[in-house]
């Protein structure tokens, strides 16, 4: 776990060398949301503050949001979300490090391609392994990633309390949209 956040760490610290060759992309507004249907009340949230970078040499991929970064529609939603499920105050961020499969031949592709993502995925403190599958397109400079995936609250101990299991839905729909630019 330390040397994941080194090495994000390091990658997050690409962003504000100038210089750098353009072997890297990197994103600071991606967005990243969730959706969840629930019989009596829909939950969704928006965070347009995700940090990314993609190491152009190997596909390699980390991506850092804050947890408080997340909107909701109603305050009351969003106050619950951090401190009684999330526990955000405790862990305030998640963080995602992986690699796109088959990247290189990917890397220039101008049509929208099918890609799988292999890496681990932490939230509230638990690293679990996952597989995403998403979709890539080069357009101009940039690289356009796009994936949605399910989350089961259950795999990263998010406890729903009884009063709120017909509110709340045990898997959650998460949306990711990044526009990269290459660094400079």
């Amino acid at each position: 776990m330390i040397m994941r956040r080194f090495i994000l760490i390091s990658m997050l610290s690409l962003i504000n060398l100038p210089g750098i060759p353009q072997t890297s992309f990197i994103t600071r507004e991606g967005t990243i949301s969730f959706y969840s249907s629930a019989p009596l009340e829909d939950i969704d949230a928006v965070n347009n503050r995700v940090q990314a970078v993609l190491d152009a040499s190997s596909g390699e991929i980390a991506i850092r949001m804050r947890i408080e970064d997340f909107t909701f529609r109603m305050a009351l939603m969003q106050r619950h979300f951090n401190e009684r499920f999330m526990n955000s105050d405790q862990y305030p961020e998640s963080v995602f490090t992986g690699y796109i499969s088959d990247y290189n031949e990917l890397a220039m592709a101008t049509s929208k391609e099918n890609v799988v993502v292999n890496g681990a995925l932490t939230i509230r403190g638990i690293t679990r392994n996952v597989e995403i599958n998403g979709i890539m397109v080069r357009s101009g400079p940039h690289l356009i990633c796009e994936a949605t995936f399910p989350v089961s609250l259950e795999d990263y101990d998010i406890r729903i309390p009884r009063l709120l299991i017909r509110n709340i839905a045990e898997v959650f729909e998460v949306t990711v949209n990044m526009r990269l630019a290459p660094v400079d």
